[in-house]
């Protein structure tokens, strides 16, 4: 073995400290304007101007009017580990302040050429201070208002590895100005300005809250959110939550608050994916604005560098605040989304149409009749159209096809028997209790919390008709709804199940015969998990062999079916998906392969009296706006909506 040279052991000189801590405080110029907006908050400032160049390459510049810092404190300000927010052991169970540290000055003045420029309210004049790399100057007398400037020039000029990692001056300034927008929603009574090139990027007047939240989601997302509001004790919670239909394929639009100080919790955001399970579909994020507030001590917020991890002295508490809030809210709101007309073109669609017709006008009259015998293409089409948030897919997912191979959403099966099943369960949509003379009535699912039947506020007038044996149509007093039948029966009767489930284990029959399927060591193993659950749902499942299980029971409701076919491919679904989740998640997942089996499917004609069954139990059930798999079952569109297509309105 090679000998190494043994080197001895030294202290580091603190400017290279300062400049091994920028790395893990400073990742890019984002980071700079967060930690001085966040002193600036700490300052109680009611203004901040944040000026960039290129980026933050050459110039970041943070103004506010906060309360300043005393001359003689000017130097500390640099100083590694110097802060005013803590000053003994016990502040740190206690923190309220959004920086603490006292490490963010001298890293960014470690990596820069910085400056700072303050003056106090009882001040005569304002003082300045320069970090050049490190090498600090004295403080001398300046020209300033009340408040403090913090300059930051020539970022990691002395660490040209980080600067060489920086992207490009619109992607660094992307960062910056989200940055400065998560800062600002806490705030709304403080005014944001964020300029880039001397030309203003974000403008943030004082405001309300709501209005102030808003602007952190685009201008198509108004009126389509629920205020929030939950007391726990000593936690509050509020913010906004959107509508199932502004749910996205990234959590852009979710932030997450606590005590003033934006966050990232995987307890919180699972909670709030949780909420709108079955509202929205699998691989699609909701729009949520959470604030929390809570005891500083329950908390602790000195977890990560960059502050934005936290932990909490109670995460089941919380997550079950964040859970049931949400859904609480969203199970006590009209989910219906609008079938709104795109009428309004957009600016650039516009001047397009503009142009269009203006050659129209100017080319000859045989251009004209040329495009009207097929020698040119037509022109493309205009903005007149009706979209739905989230049209109906073509095609579901693998798992949820019937057993001929087919969509579960489009046919494969016998409509007789799809009806006769469908009439089975809408005739025991609820359970038959005696009432105080001793005759039976029909107890409803669903109770608001004053024990009235709950409604989804559809109220539907006269018979609805079905259109291409896939959708039923009904009259309201505003306008019209548009129903997905195999949506709507899927989510009845995977309530129905949650409600049976709740009384206890299902029907099932036995099988004279119990057929036989083969099975993988992973099936077999996640029979063990799942074994349970399935017993339940009236599935009862033995190991016949080392690689075989016999289907000595299956639900009565799915005699239609070949147990061997769904039990399979239950199983094959399970290895790749269930295995992995909790008690509610899985229950979930089956239940809703179950529904899909059973429902009506797209393309069966159903009697006067089915669509009227079906069409009353929407009422009966919980979250009948959305499937299981999270599509819309019903679209309102609206007398205004129609008037507007038909240029009825404005003569």
């Amino acid at each position: 073995m090679p000998s190494v040279e043994r080197k001895p052991i030294q202290q580091l000189p603190v400017a290279l400290v300062n400049r091994i801590a920028a790395g893990e405080v400073i990742e890019r110029p984002a980071s700079v304007v967060k930690e001085l907006v966040e002193n600036s908050l700490d300052a109680g400032a009611n203004a901040i101007i944040v000026e960039i160049e290129d980026g933050g390459r050459e110039l970041i510049r943070v103004i506010d009017d906060g309360g300043g810092i005393p001359a003689r404190e000017l130097p500390l300000a640099f100083a590694e580990h110097a802060t005013s927010k803590i000053s003994c052991d016990d502040d740190l169970f206690r923190i309220a302040t959004m920086g603490f540290r006292g490490e963010a000055l001298a890293s960014i003045g470690a990596v820069s050429q910085a400056r700072i420029l303050s003056r106090t309210g009882d001040g005569d004049a304002a003082y300045e201070v320069w970090n050049r790399g490190g090498t600090l100057s004295a403080a001398q007398a300046a020209a300033g208002n009340v408040g403090t400037c913090v300059e930051i020039r020539n970022l990691f000029y002395n660490t040209p590895a980080r600067r060489k990692f920086m992207k490009g001056s619109a992607t660094e300034f992307a960062h910056i100005s989200e940055a400065v927008l998560r800062l600002a929603l806490p705030y709304p009574k403080v005014s944001f300005k964020l300029l880039h090139g001397g030309r203003v990027a974000l403008d943030l007047p004082a405001t309300s809250q709501a209005e102030r939240w808003l602007t952190a989601w685009p201008d198509e997302f108004r009126g389509r959110q629920l205020p929030l509001e939950v007391r726990d004790a000593e936690i509050r919670m509020y913010g906004l939550v959107g509508l199932p239909e502004l749910a996205r394929p990234t959590p852009k639009h979710q932030y997450f608050y606590l005590n003033g100080r934006h966050i990232r919790d995987k307890f919180i955001a699972h909670a709030a994916r949780e909420a709108y399970r079955g509202l929205v579909e699998p691989a699609r994020q909701p729009a949520v604005i959470l604030l929390l507030e809570m005891p500083a001590q329950d908390i602790d917020v000195n977890v990560h560098p960059t502050k934005i991890e936290v932990r909490f002295k109670d995460s089941n508490r919380i997550h079950g605040l964040v859970l049931s809030g949400i859904r609480e809210k969203l199970l006590g709101s009209d989910l219906t989304p609008n079938a709104t007309p795109q009428s309004d073109a957009g600016a650039s669609a516009q001047d397009n149409l503009r142009q269009r017709l203006a050659a129209f006008f100017k080319e000859p009259a045989g251009a004209a009749d040329a495009q009207a015998q097929g020698n040119a293409p037509p022109p493309p089409a205009g903005p007149l159209q009706l979209a739905a948030p989230h049209p109906v897919q073509g095609r579901l997912p693998l798992a949820f096809r019937t057993d001929a191979g087919t969509d579960s959403a489009t046919g494969g099966q016998d409509p007789g028997d799809s009806r006769q099943r469908m009439m089975q369960f809408l005739a025991s949509a609820a359970p038959v209790v005696p009432d105080s003379a001793g005759s039976t009535v029909r107890e409803p699912l669903v109770t608001n919390p004053a024990g009235e039947a709950a409604t989804r506020g559809f109220g539907s007038r006269g018979p609805a008709i079905q259109l291409h044996n896939t959708y039923l149509v009904a009259e309201t007093e505003d306008g019209m709804i548009i129903i997905d039948q195999h949506a709507l029966h899927e989510r009845v009767i995977y309530e129905q199940l949650r409600g049976r489930l709740a009384r206890g284990p299902l029907e099932s029959q036995r099988l004279l015969i119990p057929p036989t399927l083969a099975a993988s060591p992973q099936q077999m193993a996640l029979l063990e998990t799942i074994g349970p659950l399935l017993q339940k749902l009236g599935i009862e499942l033995a190991q016949f062999g080392p690689d075989t299980l016999a289907i000595h029971a299956f639900p009565s409701f799915l005699d239609k079916l070949e147990p061997g076919r769904f039990v399979r491919e239950l199983l094959e679904r399970g290895e790749q998906e269930l295995l992995d989740l909790h008690d509610e998640a899985l229950l979930h997942g089956v239940l809703d392969m179950m529904a899909c089996k059973a429902a009506v499917k797209a393309g069966d004609p159903l009697t006067s009296g089915e669509i009227e069954a079906l069409l009353a139990n929407r009422h009966l059930v919980e979250r009948s706006s959305n499937c299981p798999h999270g599509r819309p079952t019903t679209l309102r569109l609206t007398l205004a909506d129609l008037e507007k297509q038909f240029k009825r309105t404005g003569f």
